[in-house]
């Protein structure tokens, strides 16, 4: 593969990163595995992209190769893990690619609602969801109970699905 196609590949897996690892997480439900079959599945993309016509949307050509290579996933965990079926799998991954723009929005939209907090909501929204910090670490951090800690948290997370249906029913999506 020449350079500017190689270019045009990471050009594209970094634009739909995000969205490429959220279709593999809702069909395999594990961060961790999610992460390795988007790894196989770029590793595919860049295999396969001579044959991408660029004049085609890119996400839709590369979900196709996150669910082939979900389904050798599922194949290798089959014997450790109980999976759901194929057929479930097939209607979950073709329901998550119907619902692919109203997700969009709604990170969008969860995004602005996030700057929106006050700074201290914001601080623990990007410890704990954004960074990954355990509770233990936040309530060291802030020196609260984890009582204090999962009821601030359940509150900011009804405020901002709170700010995302508000501005949903507004049409506000900018």
């Amino acid at each position: 593969m020449n350079q500017t196609k190689v270019e045009r590949l990471v050009q594209l897996l970094s634009e739909h990163h995000d969205q490429l690892y959220r279709y593999i997480h809702s069909l395999v439900g594990s961060p961790h595995d999610a992460r390795d079959v988007l790894q196989e599945t770029s590793f595919a993309l860049y295999e396969k992209f001579d044959r991408f016509d660029d004049s085609r949307p890119f996400l839709p050509w590369a979900y196709r190769f996150a669910y082939i290579h979900v389904l050798k996933w599922r194949e290798s965990k089959s014997r450790e893990i109980p999976l759901l079926s194929a057929d479930v799998i097939e209607l979950l991954a073709r329901e998550r690619q119907n619902q692919e723009s109203d997700l969009n929005r709604r990170v969008t939209l969860l995004n602005q609602c996030i700057q929106q907090l006050p700074q201290s909501d914001h601080k623990l929204v990007r410890s704990r969801y954004l960074e990954g910090v355990a509770h233990d670490t936040i309530v060291q951090q802030v020196g609260t109970s984890r009582r204090t800690l999962f009821r601030d948290l359940k509150r900011i997370r009804h405020q901002l699905m709170n700010c995302i249906e508000g501005k949903l029913a507004l049409g506000d999506c900018q």
